[in-house]
């Protein structure tokens, strides 16, 4: 038996699909703490010796919380500052340490990093807080971020440091507002692993427990704590994942009626069709994300074929949309689509490949790594697929410079037939 969990901040949602093609559906409200309610919830998966739970897939976008003590300083490497530091991009209120240092574009260094001065204004970090380091300029050398976390854990002050060479983007404003949203959130993320992973291992040891991604994948719960951001968002792609395997739509365009509005989106080889970047409060975020958008009647106008419909449990259908065919959920779509989201993972990066023979080894290697951490996550070889693979020139960079895109999924079988009960 796989089991999905939507959890929300009044009640957890579980939908359970079973090898015969059964599903059950458990809510158990949560008054306070997750750890009690979940025991519940999960106590009332009886299982038989040919129905075992495998699987437990969380939904946390509802409830992953930001921390709102530490203080934030963000570390900025490149050949000189600004010369109008008022014009710079901020992140919050937060202070900016400049530093000399960078690459060029191809990875070779444009400027030695300042070590010595580093280590000097290091020491002027308030003890206990977090801290986001950037280097401004390169994508393909991260060499002088870590230089600078190495200093900073030499010196032993910062609660944590968190690189923006980890997120994929151009503009070094974006993986620098990424990063500091992970790092805000890691530590809820850090108790909400620990919780999770103590109720579920001691009610079902044998199951595989994985989160759910912004791009309608999921990755092992182990993996939450290092990269929060990339589940904060996760609910409307996995509710639209919900929705998609609802009524059987592996291909083509899907509306999902929500409580908040339609929204549309288009299911590509059985997944969601990603774009990679994702609008929150105002700014972008370097995270995958399903592609989203509110379902108008522009949008919609002379699709053929016509999108199918889904409305979600207390969603009104709009009088705008044809209704006609319309299929009305009666399960919780977010615990759905959790349970049937298949493991996903990505190689993004930026590599120097000058022919097509390079090229084609870049993508092969990207390849290789995509499948083999799929294969680690638990998926038989046989599962494991690489739905999108290629490569994307870097706008106003150097020719030789190309971003590598690969996407793998494994998706697991599950059965199919009528719903079996609710428990409320």
């Amino acid at each position: 038996m796989r089991i999905g969990i939507g959890v929300y901040d009044d009640r957890l949602s579980a939908v359970g699909l079973h090898l015969d093609g059964r599903r059950t559906d458990v809510v158990v409200p949560i008054s306070s703490g997750i750890e009690a309610p979940l025991d519940r919830l999960l106590a009332r998966f009886p299982t038989s010796p040919g129905d075992a739970v495998d699987s437990i897939s969380f939904d946390l976008s509802t409830v992953l919380r930001r921390a709102g003590d530490a203080p934030l300083t963000v570390v900025r490497i490149a050949p000189r500052p600004p010369v109008e530091r008022t014009d710079e991009p901020h992140v919050g209120t937060a202070p900016i340490l400049h530093v000399r240092g960078g690459h060029t574009t191809l990875g070779d260094e444009l400027a030695p990093f300042d070590a010595e001065g580093f280590r000097t204004a290091a020491a002027g970090i308030p003890g206990g807080s977090r801290v986001v380091i950037t280097s401004v300029g390169s994508f393909a050398n991260p060499a002088h971020e870590l230089a600078a976390g190495e200093i900073l854990l030499e010196h032993g002050g910062p609660l944590s440091v968190t690189f923006s060479h980890s997120f994929d983007s151009n503009s070094f404003a974006t993986r620098e507002r990424t990063a500091e949203l992970n790092s805000a959130m890691s530590a809820d993320a850090e108790a909400l692993t620990t919780s999770l992973s103590l109720i579920s291992g001691r009610r079902f040891p044998g199951a595989r427990l994985s989160v759910t991604r912004n791009d309608g994948g999921r990755v092992p719960l182990s993996r939450l704590a290092a990269a929060p951001v990339h589940s904060a968002l996760s609910g409307p792609a996995i509710e639209f994942v919900g929705g998609a395997s609802f009524c059987g739509l592996t291909e083509g365009d899907l509306i999902l009626a929500t409580a908040s509005g339609p929204i549309l989106g288009t299911m590509r080889d059985e997944v969601p069709a990603v774009v990679p970047q994702l609008r929150w409060n105002g700014a972008r975020l370097a995270t995958q994300a399903a592609h989203l958008v509110p379902a108008t009647r522009i949008l919609l106008h002379g699709r053929v074929p016509a999108p199918r419909l889904v409305a979600a449990v207390g969603a009104e259908l709009d009088e705008g949309l044809d209704d006609h065919g319309a299929v009305e959920a009666d399960t919780d779509l977010r615990a759905l689509g959790a349970a049937v989201a298949p493991l996903s993972d990505w190689a993004l990066g930026v590599v120097r490949a000058g022919n097509a023979t390079e090229m084609a080894h870049e993508l092969r290697a990207a390849e290789a790594r995509v499948h083999a951490r799929l294969v680690a996550f638990g998926a038989p070889p046989s599962m494991v697929r690489i739905v999108e693979s290629r490569l994307v020139a870097t706008t106003y960079e150097h020719a030789r410079v190309v971003s590598v895109r690969v996407h793998g999924v494994a998706a697991e079988p599950t059965g199919e037939g009528a719903h079996d009960a609710v428990e409320r």
